[in-house]
């Protein structure tokens, strides 16, 4: 017995296990970047993925069929696009010699769009003033075809619950679910936090007298805390009182699981990663979620009414739709009553096979194809063009300057800039971490974070420390930090309780009113001054970081982690920058790496505008880290035995910058020799201008910068967003819709500045600057429809074949939605 029920518990471990993939994977909003909705089902194609994610989160898989006739009207999608993608597809005979698979779905696209609404189509019959020619050839579909009598209702769609007890058990979950990952706003913790989610939850309900929310609620929850019930063992009760027999309990622990996904997916995150929680860490369990949830639907009251209607009509309802698609599409063919009746009994199975088979999601896939392919063509067209009659070469020499930016598109905009304003700088790009993956402190930070992909966990730690004539600054700071904070924390402390509360609101609102009259009114000067007592009251030290480590072994641990980095380990990360960005010898005199990210007063998703490869926070720390090891002597002379080889003149400078309010800062210059102040003026200028150049790109997408009729005028503008109602916009980034790797004097002037960005094509070590795809001209690998940008070699990139290519075959359809086009035939 004991055997069985430990392989129950596994069995119901794994299934929830399993399940966990379907779950949002974000973190906590603090490091949140970006999330892939179909991150668990990216091993199918396209189409298909988002069909399925259609139907297991209920949402759709593509814009409306009334959005894409939209476009078509206004000319965003063509019927030449239509028949290109129709081509695409396998083609069938339904009527001999008269009627196939792509003349049906061409005219059923064209057609004016079906009824798919039963009791719109029950309106239409009855009050819509229906011609009787028209009613006649309805009726005839009606009578000669056989459609399907019921739904064909897979059993993962729908609740797995009444909507009756999910308007219980939804509110009263997220207050405890938010109540136990509070991270210090809450005035009064939950009970037994420490203890679990399940324990803390059942402490609550017994221990307190609150009003029970569930009759009989507390009770359960003592008789669970009194037999020592683990979560796997409450849950297999829950699933029992439920009547879930073991083939179901799979689809109703997903639909439970994904009935708020959001919160579930938080707890399996925490679950498996629990440093990511800024503040308080408490131990999360995503099966312990599920016992409370189940717990709660168990005792939720249920109703009586039926939500659903009965069989007899959902199929009557499914028939009439049907019959309405049969008719829709034999008035789009100009078929009438006689032909349909010509019809052998085998061309009408087929013909009402076909029909039924372009349902509305198959027929809003083939809209969203030429939708897409439509796009492709209005970006490869004038690029083609450009490459039959250009074979410009790329520009040869050492350039003036080079610029490291993060790959992330919000640093494309300032790339193109730099390069058009002066094209003897040249920009590279790397993910932002810039191969340094870290727990960084600076000398203000409580703790460390990781500034490195969230797949990634840093081994060594980084602290930021003042150099050593700063120490009384920085001990001063530190004193005057610490004062700040308690005087904060007590003001928020007694702000919520009964008297203090009122005296501290009445005192404290009083005094903020005029900085807040200050920053409505003016808030670039409330800016200007806030920095300048900033500086006078909180002067910063110089600072340096803790770059080496001094014993080879690694012995020097902080919190599980080494501190610094030995030589062959920063050797390591410098490598594997330079050598993927194609830079072995052709060096300039200075070398600027910036990170970036964001500044934002009135954001809670702030994190979601920093470096994506930082982790969701700012990428300055990691080109600072990075110049300072690309500037080590050892480290250099360990290059040369990769090929990799940096002149002693060669200086790099870390930096960051800012892509809300387009400011740059450079880190470490007292310590970069005098000779080449000169060059970093000079770069320091076009950098400027560059920035003004790309703030005036940007606020032109800005209601409130109406008078940005200049660079001068944009820079200034996203510069002195103070306004709380306005901090969220400047973190908007140049428009981006498509993505070109190649040469930049191939593209130069081709594609539109604030839609699209042509990124340089890195060399490889074993392909010569002249070759390209296929050994041609350099050639152009383009990423639409704002695709992240992907890691490919010439050779990777020399795979695939694109429109106009030497074979003659047309643009390959792939999930990465990815087009190559070759400039040696093109």
């Amino acid at each position: 017995m004991k055997t069985a029920a430990h392989h129950a518990d596994h069995g119901l471990a794994h299934t929830v296990e399993h399940l966990a993939h379907l779950l949002p994977a974000q973190g906590p909003i603090g490091v949140f970047i970006h999330h892939n909705t179909l991150h668990a089902f990216q091993h199918l194609p396209f189409d298909e993925a988002v069909q399925e994610a259609a139907r297991l989160y209920g949402n759709e898989p593509y814009m409306t069929e009334a959005a894409y006739r939209r476009d078509f009207d206004r000319g965003r999608i063509t019927a030449e696009d239509l028949d290109v993608v129709l081509g695409w597809e396998p083609d069938a005979e339904i009527v001999p010699f008269l009627l196939d698979r792509r003349a049906l779905r061409r005219a059923v696209l064209l057609a004016p769009p079906a009824l798919d609404d039963a009791a719109e189509i029950s309106w239409w019959l009855a009050e819509g003033g229906v011609a009787p020619q028209r009613r006649h050839l309805f009726e005839t579909c009606r009578r000669l075809f056989t459609v399907p009598q019921s739904a064909d209702r897979n059993e993962a769609d729908g609740p797995a619950t009444p909507a009756a007890v999910r308007a219980v058990v939804d509110p009263l979950i997220i207050r405890l679910c938010g109540a136990f990952l509070d991270q210090g706003v809450a005035y009064w913790p939950m009970p037994d936090r420490q203890l679990g989610f399940l324990a803390a939850v059942r402490s609550l309900f017994e221990t307190t007298r609150m009003v029970e929310p569930l009759p009989g609620l507390a009770a359960e929850m003592a008789r669970q805390r009194r037999h020592q019930w683990t979560a796997i063992q409450t849950v297999e009760e829950m699933l029992r009182r439920l009547d879930i027999d073991v083939a179901r309990q799979e689809q109703f622990l997903r639909q439970e699981l994904l009935a708020l996904g959001g919160w579930a997916g938080m707890f399996y995150r925490l679950q498996e990663e629990p440093y990511l929680a800024p503040h308080e860490r408490v131990p999360c369990s995503l099966m312990e979620y599920l016992a409370v949830r189940l717990t709660l639907v168990a005792f939720a009251p249920r109703t009586s009414s039926a939500e659903v209607g009965q069989p007899e009509a959902m199929a009557e309802r499914t028939a009439l739709v049907n019959t309405t698609a049969l008719f829709t599409a034999a008035e789009a063919l100009g078929y009438g009553v006689a032909d349909l009746e010509a019809f052998s009994r085998e061309n009408r199975e087929r013909f009402c096979r076909e029909v039924l088979s372009f349902h509305p999601v198959e027929r809003r896939r083939v809209w969203h194809i030429a939708y897409e392919y439509h796009h492709e063509r209005d970006v490869l067209r004038p690029i083609a063009e450009r490459l039959r009659g250009n074979r410009r070469r790329p520009v040869s020499g050492t350039p003036k300057a080079q610029v490291f930016f993060c790959i992330d598109e919000r640093e494309e905009s300032i790339r193109r800039h730099l390069e058009e304003l002066d094209p003897q700088v040249e920009t590279l790009g790397a993910a932002g971490f810039f191969g340094v993956a870290m727990d960084y402190a600076g000398i203000d930070d409580p703790h460390g974070v990781s500034l490195c992909p969230v797949v990634v966990k840093p081994q060594h730690a980084i602290r930021e420390q003042p150099v050593a004539e700063h120490a009384d600054l920085h001990e001063r700071r530190r004193a005057l930090r610490r004062l700040w904070s308690q005087f904060a924390q007590g003001a928020v402390k007694s702000s919520r309780t009964l008297w203090l509360g009122w005296i501290s609101t009445a005192i404290l609102g009083l005094f903020s009113m005029f900085p807040l009259l200050i920053r409505i009114l003016a808030p670039r000067r409330y800016g200007q001054l806030m920095a300048r007592l900033n500086d006078l009251f909180l002067p910063e030290p110089r600072t340096e970081v803790t770059l080496m480590r001094n014993d080879e072994h690694g012995h020097h641990l902080n919190e599980g982690l080494v501190l610094g980095f030995t030589v062959a380990e920063k050797v390591e990360r410098v490598a594997s920058v330079l050598a993927p960005a194609g830079l072995r010898t052709r060096f300039s005199r200075l070398v600027v790496v910036l990170g970036h990210g964001s500044t934002s007063l009135n954001n809670p998703h702030e994190s979601a505008h920093d470096c994506g490869a930082c982790g969701g926070r700012r990428g300055g720390p990691n080109a600072r880290l990075f110049a300072a090891m690309a500037n080590h002597p050892e480290v250099r002379l360990a290059l040369r035995d990769r090929g990799i080889m940096i002149p002693a003149d060669t200086w790099f400078v870390g930096g960051y910058h800012d892509t809300s309010s387009d400011e740059i800062d450079l880190y470490d210059l007292e310590a970069m020799p005098r000779a080449h102040d000169a060059e970093l003026a000079e770069l320091r200028a076009t950098l400027d201008r560059a920035r003004a150049a790309n703030a005036h790109e940007r606020a032109r997408r800005f209601e409130s910068a109406d008078g940005a009729a200049g660079p001068k005028q944009g820079l200034e503008h996203v510069e002195g967003v103070w306004p709380l109602h306005q901090r969220r916009l400047r973190c908007r980034p140049a428009r981006t819709d498509a993505r070109a790797v190649s040469r930049p004097p191939l593209l130069s002037g081709v594609l539109r500045p604030w839609r699209r960005y042509a990124r340089p094509v890195p060399d490889a070590p074993d392909v010569g600057r002249g070759a390209g795809l296929r050994g041609h001209q350099p050639g152009i690998l383009l990423l639409l429809c704002g695709q992240p940008t992907l890691w490919l070699r010439h050779q990777a990139a020399a795979q695939h074949h694109g429109p106009g290519g030497r074979d003659g075959r047309p643009f390959q359809r792939s999930p990465h939605r990815t087009a190559v086009a070759d400039g040696g035939d093109s």
